[in-house]
């Protein structure tokens, strides 16, 4: 590396010390040294520059604006060691934290041209920040130190999540004007801006997808524009998980522009930070000189870059809410949830009200659905059911309902509950009819199945709804419908329902209706928080429509919840009756494939038991003792009993 023979040496008087290790290296390379205080310097720099046009300088972050103005004005080469082992200088510009190192490159007559960045006339040297800048902010302590161990690492996290978090309701985006170099203008609302100079490592550009350069002639600008509090949410979860690594994607809550110059406009004045100098303005003008200053740099880091000048701008601001409508929606204060626009929903309740009417052809599918259900039913053949449930239209006025019920929309309600209800007749009265036609009255494995609803099919009919409710809020994902439809099976409870009624017997009845109304609750209530976080209506509409769903579905899930408990008690039967053999009168004996039900108090058990030795009556008596003494209930038993014979041992 080639070294200057003549240099100015620029230092704070209060670090003259630091001069004794400039004069031993420079005495070492032969190198003339011209001495000067800053305070010499900046009076008179013309005078000080007649003997050599190349500066040392000892600077920190906060002198090095006024050195990189001058040089930009008198074109001299900078060279700089800096006062603060930790400034971000070294990061900045690449300057070895080794002090001989460090000597070396600011005496290296190989200077950099490096780009300048103004703020309203004053350097910016690594970057700007206005607003809401999470995450991007790397001044602090916990910042510097985080790479230091596993638990500043933690600490550094922790209070990135609680700065963030700190002021999440309070957080307001304000109206700006953007004008960049090519005379493009957007009127949008923000709620922070960070425009990257020298520090193209910063955490503010690993959050966008693009490369960045420090000598490309473009200010890379991150604008960060959520459209709700959820939204914000996931570009704060996004920060954190990302960590150091670059993200594949931008993020809904950021923007992207690259651009020479970029002038910020706001109706009143922004608080702004200039390297973490605090300024105001209500108009910031961002300006690059390409090549503006000649400066001893290290390898400039560039992401994917050779560091060429681009002649195009860059402009990724598709995320930015640039609509009349929505800059109205978000302009006091940021929604919960995305609210969607006139246009994104306008198809969307063309369709719903079209589902909410009873038109021929879902009278006819519905009696078609119910018809192949009621037989498969019969036949307990599932590939039957199936089919039925992929006929059954039953799924769209409901989701009608949902939306109805979130946007308080009474018309839509009425016909979406009418269209409900002439299903569920026609359903019921087809599968009475069908069970009154046809001579058996055996409670089939598939009708069963249906008769002891609890929250696990709840827990369906939830999932279910809010599959549903996206399916139709995506035109994409439409496709989809069947496979909601055979998830939460509508029309296969109602046909027993009907059947129950043709039987005339309470109990199918009630099992199936209840399943029934279990799938009705749980999809209009989770399909209608779907479209709630989908933006299809404010939550201020929402409330009376989600708390009159909430209470139904609080109703429901009573006998599910008893139901619920009452399988986990058989379940546990189970388990307490095949853990082990029992030891009976000197005979062990084995329950295997043991049923459980209940009536009333008395336990029932069904099954088969297995021993060595024949079993009497004496032990089974003596195991129902047993048993009962156990649980402390009434134990009633209706078993096969049933001899092991072992293979004879060979001699």
């Amino acid at each position: 590396m080639s070294l200057h023979n003549k240099a100015l040496v620029v230092y704070p008087h209060a670090h003259a010390n630091r001069l004794e290790s400039i004069r031993e290296y420079a005495a070492t390379q032969a190198i003339e040294l011209f001495e000067f205080t800053t305070e010499e310097f900046f009076s008179q720099p013309g005078r000080c520059l007649d003997q050599t046009d190349h500066v040392v300088i000892l600077a920190d972050d906060e002198d090095m604006t006024e050195h990189v103005n001058l040089a930009k004005t008198l074109n001299f080469s900078l060279g700089v060691i800096p006062l603060n082992p930790r400034s971000r200088l070294h990061k900045w510009f690449n300057i070895p934290t080794q002090p001989e190192e460090a000597l070396q490159l600011a005496f290296s007559s190989d200077s950099t041209a490096l780009d300048i960045m103004r703020c309203n006339e004053q350097v910016v040297l690594g970057m700007l920040m206005l607003g809401e800048t999470p995450f991007l902010d790397q001044r602090s302590k916990t910042y510097l130190n985080r790479r230091s161990s596993l638990w500043q690492l933690l600490l550094y996290r922790l209070a990135l999540v609680w700065s963030s978090l700190r002021n999440l309701l309070n957080i307001k985006p304000f109206a700006v004007t953007l004008t960049t170099g090519r005379e493009v203008t957007l009127k949008t609302a923000i709620t922070g801006l960070v425009a990257i100079e020298n520090d193209i490592n910063c955490a503010a550009a690993r959050l966008i997808n693009t490369s960045l350069s420090a000598q490309d002639g473009k200010i890379s600008t991150v604008l960060i524009a959520p459209k709700s509090i959820s939204e914000y949410l996931g570009f704060l979860v996004t920060a954190i998980l990302r960590g150091e690594a670059g993200v594949k994607r931008l993020p809904r809550a950021l923007s992207y522009i690259k651009s020479q110059y970029l002038k910020i406009e706001s109706s009143r004045p922004l608080s702004y930070f200039i390297d973490g100098r605090k300024h105001e303005a209500s108009c910031i003008e961002l300006q690059l000189y390409p090549g503006a200053v000649r400066l001893n740099a290290g390898p400039i880091v560039q992401a994917g870059q050779n560091g060429s000048t681009q002649v195009k701008d860059t402009m990724k601001v598709d995320n930015l809410p640039l609509n009349e409508t929505r800059l109205n929606m978000i302009q006091h204060h940021l929604p919960l949830f995305t609210r969607a626009l006139e246009d994104d929903f306008k198809d969307l309740f063309l369709l719903l009200r079209d589902n909410a009417q009873a038109h021929s052809h879902y009278i006819a599918l519905m009696v078609l659905s119910v018809i192949v259900a009621s037989l498969g039913l019969f036949l307990s053949s599932a590939a039957v059911i199936i089919g039925a449930m992929v006929l059954a239209p039953l799924m769209a006025p409901i989701i009608s309902l949902a939306m109805g019920l979130l946007r308080g929309d009474r018309l839509l309600l009425q016909r979406s509950l009418a269209t409900i209800g002439i299903g569920v007749l026609l359903a019921l009265t087809t599968a009475s009819l069908i069970a009154l036609l046809i001579p058996i009255d055996k409670i089939t494995p598939e009708m069963a199945g249906r008769l002891h609803p609890n929250l696990l099919d709840l827990g369906v009919a939830v999932a279910s709804g809010i599959a549903g409710g996206y399916a139709h809020a995506r035109e994409s994902v439409m496709k989809s419908l069947p496979g909601v439809a055979i998830a939460v099976a509508l029309v296969p409870p109602l046909s027993v329902a009907g059947i129950g009624i043709g039987w005339w017997q309470w109990e199918v009845f009630s099992g199936a209706m209840l399943l029934f109304l279990t799938n009705l609750v749980g999809i209009a209530l989770s399909a209608a928080l779907t479209f709630l976080v989908l933006g299809y209506a404010p939550l201020v509409k929402a409330k009376r429509g989600l708390a009159i769903s909430a209470a139904l579905l609080a109703a429901v899930a009573v006998p599910l919840t008893i139901a619920f408990s009452d399988m986990q008690d058989r379940w546990q039967i189970e388990r307490d009756l095949t853990r082990e053999p029992f030891s009976i009168h000197g005979k062990s004996m084995s329950m295997i494939g043991p049923q459980v039900t209940r009536q009333g108090e008395v336990i029932v058990i069904r099954g088969d038991l297995v021993a060595e030795q024949p079993i009497l009556l004496a032990d089974l008596r003596a195991l129902k003792t047993r048993l009962e003494m156990h649980w402390q209930r009434p134990v009633m038993l209706e078993l096969n009993t049933r001899i092991r014979m072992r293979p004879t041992s060979q001699n």
